[in-house]
C-alpha cells in the first residue's frame, strides 16, 4: 500500500505499471520507449524498492519484473486456460483453483522458517525471485534472470575500499533522506541494540536536515532497549520504545501471517507487525533499515557458499520478514541492499569481511563514536574467534551452545534451552511465565487444526505443535493460517 511511486501509465500500445519506490528510475514514457527499442530489460538500471508489469497490446507479450534483491512478492500460474499473475496468493489461488497444499514447502517452513525457493503454499503457484522477469505470451511464459550478484574478489587495497564503501553507503542513506525530505514527510527510523540499525541512524544524522524519529521494539531492560535509547540521545533524535513483554502479540496469527504472504514462520515479523499496525503513517516517509547487513559486511558463510545463501536467506527467506511487512503501511529501504552498494561489497575478498574485519575497519576509520557502545557485548574491533562449521561462520565462544542446542533439538528436550538467553524476544521464557501466551496460541490450534487432515504431515505437525518450542509452535501455526480458506 505504497504512497509512492504505484502507477500505471499507458502508451505507444504499452501498459506499464510498477509499484514500490524509485529513487533513480526513467519516467514511464521513457520506459516505454527503451523497451521498443528493444531494451527488453530496462528497469535493470532503476534503483529503487519495486516490481512491474508491461504488456504490449502489439505482440500480446507481457514482462513481469521483480528489483535486484527481490523486494516485492508478485505470484504467477499456469493453466491450461492461461496464465494468470497476483500479488496475493489467495486471490490467485481462487483465480485458478490451484488450491492442493505444498507439503514440500510445509516441511521447509517447518525445518528452517522459510523457503528458499520459489515455490509457496499452493502446488502451481510460484513466486518471482531477485533480478528475475517472465516473458508471457499467450499460454506460454519463459523465466529468465537479468542480474545475478558476484563475489569474485578483487585485489584488496583497504583504504581504498574503505572510502568507496563509505560512499556507496552514504549515497543509499541519502536515497532515503531526500525522497522523504522532498514529499515532506516524517524520517521514521528503527533502531535496536545491532550494528546495521546504529550505522544507518549516525549516517542519516549526519544527511538530514529534518528531524528523525527513532522507534525501538524490545524485551524490557535488554540491551536492545538500553542502547536504541542511548545512541538516539547521543543523536538527538526523539525515540520511542514499545516493550514486547509477555509476547501475547504472537496471537495475531491471522494477520501477520497474511502480511507475508505465508512465506515465512510468522514469529519472525510479528514484532514489526505489532509495532507497525499501531501507528500512523500518513505523514511517515520511507523507513530506513539495516536489513541484512550483517550478512554483507560480515559474512555468515565462507566464499563458496556466500552468494547462494544470500539469495536463499536475505533475498528469499527470513530476511523477507520486515520489508514485507513495513509495505503494508509505506515502504522500507537498507542501505545495505542498495544495488550499487552490494555489487561493490562483495567483491571485497570474503576472508577480509569475515567476522566484521573489514566492518569494524570501517567504523572506526569514518565513525569511530559508533564503537563507544558494544556489539554483542565485544567492543567493535575486538572480536572473539569465529570459525566455519558446515559452511555458516560461528563464534569460537558460542560453539559448545550450538552442540548443545542441537542435542536437546534432536532428543525434544527444550525446556527453553534452544533461546538465547540474551534475546530480545525469549519466547519460551515468556512462555513459563506468561500462561495467557500459551492459552492463547493453543485456542487458534485447536480451533483450526481440523485443516491439516489429509496432509502426509499431518501427524509431524501435530506433534511438532504438542512437543515443540513456541518458534516451532508458531511454524505449525503458519501453516494452518495458509491452508485456512
Amino acid at each position: 500500500m505504497s504512497k509512492f511511486d504505484d502507477y500505471t501509465y499507458k502508451a505507444e500500445g504499452c501498459s506499464l505499471t510498477v509499484y514500490g519506490v524509485l529513487f533513480e528510475a526513467d519516467r514511464p514514457e521513457q520506459a516505454i520507449l527503451r523497451y521498443r527499442a528493444g531494451e527488453t530489460v530496462f528497469w535493470n538500471s532503476w534503483r529503487g524498492s519495486f516490481c512491474g508489469i508491461l504488456h504490449d497490446e502489439r505482440n500480446d507479450t507481457t514482462l513481469l519484473f521483480n528489483d535486484h534483491i527481490g523486494s516485492k512478492i508478485l505470484f504467477y500460474a499456469q493453466t491450461k486456460n492461461g496464465f494468470f499473475y497476483a500479488r496475493n496468493i489467495k486471490e490467485l489461488s481462487k483465480k485458478t483453483g490451484f488450491q492442493q497444499p505444498n507439503e514440500a514447502f510445509i516441511k521447509a517452513i517447518i525445518d528452517k522458517g522459510y523457503t528458499t525457493d520459489n515455490s509457496t503454499i499452493c502446488q502451481g503457484i510460484y513466486r518471482l525471485l531477485a533480478g528475475q522477469y517472465l516473458i508471457v505470451q499467450g499460454n506460454e511464459f519463459q523465466l529468465k534472470t537479468y542480474h545475478r550478484f558476484d563475489n569474485t574478489p578483487w585485489p584488496y587495497k583497504e583504504q581504498e575500499m574503505l572510502a568507496e564503501t563509505n560512499r556507496l553507503f552514504r549515497q543509499a542513506v541519502e536515497r532515503v533522506i531526500r525522497r522523504n525530505e522532498k514529499e515532506g514527510l516524517q524520517h521514521f527510523f528503527p533502531l535496536s541494540g545491532g550494528l546495521d540499525s546504529r550505522m544507518c541512524q549516525i549516517v542519516a544524522h549526519q544527511l538530514a536536515t529534518q528531524p528523525i524519529t527513532n522507534f525501538t521494539y524490545s524485551q524490557t531492560g535488554h540491551y536492545d532497549h538500553i542502547l536504541p535509547q542511548e545512541i538516539s540521545r547521543y543523536l538527538s533524535n526523539e525515540w520511542q520504545f514499545m516493550a514486547l513483554d509477555g509476547g501475547d502479540y504472537l496471537a495475531q496469527v491471522e494477520a501477520i501471517s497474511s502480511a507475508t504472504q505465508w512465506l515465512i514462520n510468522y514469529n519472525g515479523p510479528s514484532e514489526i507487525y505489532t509495532f507497525a499496525s499501531q501507528q500512523k503513517w500518513d505523514d511517515k516517509g520511507i523507513v530506513l533499515t539495516g536489513v541484512n547487513g550483517d550478512n554483507i559486511l560480515s559474512v555468515i558463510t565462507d566464499s563458496k557458499n556466500e552468494i547462494d545463501l544470500l539469495y536463499s536467506l536475505s533475498f528469499a527467506g527470513n530476511g523477507i520478514g520486515s520489508p514485507q511487512v513495513l509495505q503494508h503501511y509505506t515502504e522500507s529501504y537498507s542501505p545495505f541492499c542498495d544495488v550499487d552498494f552490494l555489487e561493490y561489497i562483495l567483491h571485497i575478498p570474503n576472508r577480509k569481511r569475515r567476522n566484521y574485519a573489514f566492518y569494524d575497519k570501517w567504523i572506526l576509520t569514518y565513525y569511530p563514536e559508533a564503537a563507544q557502545w558494544h556489539h554483542k557485548h565485544e567492543r567493535i574491533g575486538h572480536r572473539h574467534w569465529m570459525v566455519t562449521v558446515a559452511g555458516r561462520n560461528i563464534f569460537l565462544k558460542d560453539l559448545p551452545k550450538r552442540i548443545l542446542w542441537s542435542i536437546l533439538k534432536r532428543l525434544h528436550i527444550y525446556d527453553g534451552y534452544q533461546i538465547d538467553a540474551d534475546s530480545m524476544n525469549p519466547y519460551d521464557r515468556w512462555a513459563k511465565s506468561n500462561p495467557k501466551l500459551l492459552q492463547l496460541l493453543d485456542a487458534y490450534f485447536n480451533d483450526h487444526k481440523e485443516v491439516l487432515r489429509g496432509l502426509t504431515l499431518e501427524n509431524e505437525l501435530l506433534l511438532l505443535y504438542q512437543r515443540g518450542n513456541i518458534t516451532e509452535k508458531c511454524a505449525v501455526l503458519t501453516i494452518i493460517s495458509a491452508l485456512r480458506p
